[in-house]
């Protein structure tokens, strides 16, 4: 399949899977990665890697999240009043930064996990990053985002942090972890469906929105504030 640019370019994400079929592509090398339409939801666990090490990869259980996540988020906090800082302020960095996980969240989600491909090789990178969640969204192999992506991106977005915050960047810092580990367990508990909590329950019917009749819109998981800012909660 040729992986010249043929589509739209005002093609909605939803509607890229018309443009290039499902199917394997080559990544890299021998490693094909299998596609399937996103913009049909269905029951099922699909591989996504013929190689095993990588379809390992791919998946993650929840538990594994915080020992990964909560040492580095505490030790910021330590690092942030031991520079000099007091607690009161470092504490309100850290709320800071995890109201800023919300926005991040929303961008992100938004632009880059909902980002129109233009060709097969795109297409299946899109797939990578979020199309399999939308072809199986009872997939609970895939509800949390695999560390061998969610690590390199934190390392990568850290010295953004400490260049533009200076001395403030640890507190954020550790706000950014905390606010995504929320996020990624908030998101596998909307989609596990079990939790009595009303709040839990209200983010599920939101998110379940996004996934079967708005794919477009409502793209909050922890939270549908920032879907009433810009407009895309209904």
């Amino acid at each position: 399949m040729s992986t010249v640019d043929t589509e739209p370019r005002r093609t909605a994400w939803a509607q890229v899977p018309r443009h290039f079929p499902p199917g394997g592509v080559h990544v890299v090398g021998s490693i094909v990665l299998s596609l399937h339409d996103w913009s049909r939801p269905r029951p099922g666990t699909p591989r996504m890697f013929e190689h095993t090490w990588l379809e390992r990869l791919s998946r993650t259980n929840p538990a594994a999240l915080p020992p990964i996540f909560l040492p580095p988020a505490a030790l910021f906090l330590w690092l942030s009043v031991r520079s000099g800082l007091s607690v009161s302020l470092t504490g309100l960095l850290f709320g800071c930064g995890i109201l800023g996980w919300t926005l991040l969240e929303y961008l992100m989600h938004r632009f880059s996990f909902h980002f129109v491909p233009r060709s097969r090789r795109g297409m299946a990178f899109a797939y990578l990053i979020h199309g399999v969640h939308h072809a199986f969204p009872e997939d609970d192999r895939r509800w949390v985002m695999p560390p061998i992506a969610s690590v390199p991106i934190a390392l990568l977005v850290y010295p953004i942090l400490r260049f533009s915050l200076g001395s403030f960047h640890t507190a954020v810092a550790a706000g950014l972890l905390v606010g995504y580990l929320c996020y990624d367990l908030t998101h596998y508990a909307v989609h596990r469906g079990t939790m009595k909590w009303a709040i839990v329950r209200a983010l599920r019917r939101h998110h379940l929105e996004h996934h079967y009749r708005t794919p477009e819109r409502r793209f909050g998981v922890t939270s549908p504030f920032w879907d009433h800012v810009f407009h895309t909660a209904k």
